[in-house]
């Protein structure tokens, strides 16, 4: 009977720690600081309070987009940052190939996305889109890996990034443009199995009490909030769930201001291509509606 008892037990550990393993998810964002905002700072503890054992990796180069990757992978310059989390560490290794970093994790999820000031001027994406997925699709480890396109964000108001001047130095102008552009992105390429509506998320959010910037320097996202928005939405569009409202979020930001970015994340995720405009009321009502959002 002890031994019957004992060989219970150990298939039930088996079978917990099998499950436990079954959770671990591996993203790989390839971008620039962008990415970074998105993917390096929040993401992972959103995915534990969600029970999700996150890898995320992100090939990393700063203000650089689709052509300058496909010359760095054709060219073989190997300039990328290779920016990893495991278990909540963060390593960086610096000029690494894009197909080292593929070929690195069975990744599940990779994304790609344009550099912000390109993100709404499809002239630019063409042929070196097409390139890149092809790219990414050939040199996966994992056959059932889903790629994935990062619409960014509009810049603050006052931004003096010179990439702004394509947009009249207009915030809606500009995130207009991008919205559209993500749409013809995911018509032209039905490689693509989702869409991090990031720019959507951070622009509804800029309806609400948080203010219409939400950037640290006019177009990087602000460390508290922003990021956490951020997160919010990438989490959303690689689960298809609700981030819960017992989800993490840092001390830095308030309860109220967590519940926003939980709001238009899911918002954005149902709706990509439309900005919410966020009343107080629904902010604070947040708890009493869960049902209704999922």
């Amino acid at each position: 009977m002890r031994k019957l008892l004992f060989f219970v037990f150990l298939s039930l550990s088996c079978l917990a720690f099998a499950a436990k393993e079954a959770r671990t998810v591996r993203v790989l964002a390839i971008g620039n600081s962008f990415s970074e905002d998105a993917v390096e700072q929040y993401l992972y503890e959103i995915g534990v309070s969600g029970d999700y054992n996150l890898v995320i990796g992100n090939a990393y180069r700063a203000g650089q987009g689709l052509v300058s990757h496909w010359m760095d992978v054709s060219l073989k310059n190997n300039t990328f940052e290779y920016r990893k989390i495991v278990r909540g560490q963060r390593t960086v290794r610096k000029q690494q190939s894009l197909r080292h970093i593929l070929q690195d994790e069975a990744w599940d999820y990779v994304t790609l996305q344009q550099v912000s000031q390109d993100a709404g001027r499809p002239d630019t994406y063409e042929p070196y889109l097409s390139y890149m997925i092809d790219y990414v699709r050939q040199h996966t480890r994992n056959e059932h890996m889903k790629l994935g396109f990062q619409m960014t964000w509009a810049y603050g108001p006052a931004s003096t990034h010179l990439g702004f001047f394509y947009f009249n130095r207009n915030q809606q102008a500009m995130y207009d443009c991008i919205q559209q552009t993500a749409q013809w992105v995911m018509l032209a390429h039905r490689e693509f199995d989702f869409l991090v509506p990031t720019g959507t998320a951070i622009q509804s959010a800029r309806t609400s009490f948080l203010g219409n910037d939400l950037t640290r320097d006019g177009y990087h996202l602000d460390k508290t909030i922003g990021r956490y928005i951020a997160a919010c939405t990438w989490y959303e569009a690689l689960f298809r769930r609700r981030v819960s409202e017992e989800a993490f979020y840092p001390a830095t930001i308030s309860a109220e201001a967590a519940a926003v970015a939980r709001q238009v994340a899911n918002r954005a995720r149902r709706s990509p291509y439309k900005v919410w405009v966020v009343k107080a009321e629904e902010a604070r009502e947040e708890p009493l509606r869960k049902a209704q959002w999922r």
